[in-house]
């Protein structure tokens, strides 16, 4: 077919974090890119880059070759108060619809939200899914919106949950616990944990989970839990921190109990609802179970990394 490694893939949410660590991973595979604003930036060799969103994909996004979607595109947060299902759940219908040309299946950017709150140790796939944000309860019904296309059309289909992303281009994660260390303060206890990956382990993970859709003859329809086996402590997340970056350790340590971000959510008030989601995500263990994606990645897996290394090699390039 003339093609270097027999697929392509077409991208959407190429500007973000997670985007951009999967075109830094692509080797010689090509990407349709769509993107609202492409001026200003370099794509590189082997990005073709096509001006739209997801409510207005032109023709020219689709290669004449088979290719995989790997769909990013999904509003994070609510800043022009329209909510998320026009983006999550409308925009991800209009690209299943859309699709054209040899499609071999869809990975999906989701997250561990749609399993709820938690506290989780080890949530598993299966395990019922309870979304209790806006932004979750759009996040299951784009999962349900690429199943129910995926097993109508027989296409693989991958919706991937992480939790929490560390490395280039996080602004979340490693920021927010460095100014809560810079305030002397912890939240939540020393064996809290929580699941990791780095943005460009989860980019190399996203193109081995592309090329076996297009290597699998058999469609493969499932939820993916996404991050190292083993979760990162708060102890190990801020003696890292605070070691690498010469700051004390906290010196007031912060407890919520766990009816207190349920009676927050309950507030008529954002900013309750927002403090009930911090505390939620800082005070209550979020682990994955990764033992699917593990056996799909095969023995030499990405997922054996340790977190304090990965937590290590972000500090590298976090201002201190």
């Amino acid at each position: 077919m003339g093609l270097v490694g027999g697929f392509g893939v077409v991208l959407t949410g190429a500007t973000g974090m997670v985007g951009q660590a999967f075109l830094r991973q692509r080797g010689a595979h090509p990407v349709h890119a769509l993107v609202r604003s492409p001026d200003g930036r370099d794509w590189g060799e082997g990005v073709h880059v096509v001006r739209g969103d997801l409510h207005g994909i032109p023709d020219a996004l689709f290669p004449p070759y088979p290719y995989v979607v790997l769909h990013l595109a999904m509003k994070q947060r609510d800043t022009d108060g329209t909510g998320f299902e026009r983006t999550n759940v409308d925009g991800t219908r209009r690209l299943l619809t859309r699709l054209q040309g040899d499609c071999r299946g869809v990975l999906l950017g989701s997250s561990m939200s749609v399993y709820g709150p938690g506290p989780h140790r080890g949530v598993k796939e299966e395990h019922p899914l309870r979304p209790i944000t806006a932004l979750a309860r759009s996040r299951v019904a784009a999962e349900d919106v690429v199943m129910e296309h995926a097993v109508r059309n027989g296409l693989h289909a991958a919706l991937l949950r992480p939790r929490f992303l560390l490395g280039r281009g996080d602004r979340f994660v490693l920021p927010a616990m460095v100014k809560l260390l810079k305030r002397g303060v912890q939240v939540g206890d020393d064996g809290v944990g929580c699941s990791v990956i780095d943005v460009d382990d989860l980019g190399r993970i996203l193109w081995r989970l592309a090329s076996r859709m297009v290597e699998t003859p058999r469609p493969e329809q499932q939820a993916l839990n996404v991050a190292y086996a083993q979760p990162l402590l708060r102890e190990e997340f801020l003696g890292t921190v605070a070691q690498r970056l010469g700051l004390d350790r906290p010196t007031v340590k912060v407890q919520a109990p766990a009816w207190f971000p349920r009676v927050l959510r309950e507030v008529p008030s954002w900013r309750a609802r927002a403090m009930a989601e911090r505390l939620e995500l800082l005070t209550q263990s979020q682990c994955l179970d990764v033992s699917r994606l593990a056996e799909v990645l095969g023995p030499e897996d990405l997922l054996s990394r340790s977190p304090v290394d990965a937590l290590r090699s972000a500090l590298n390039d976090f201002p201190s």
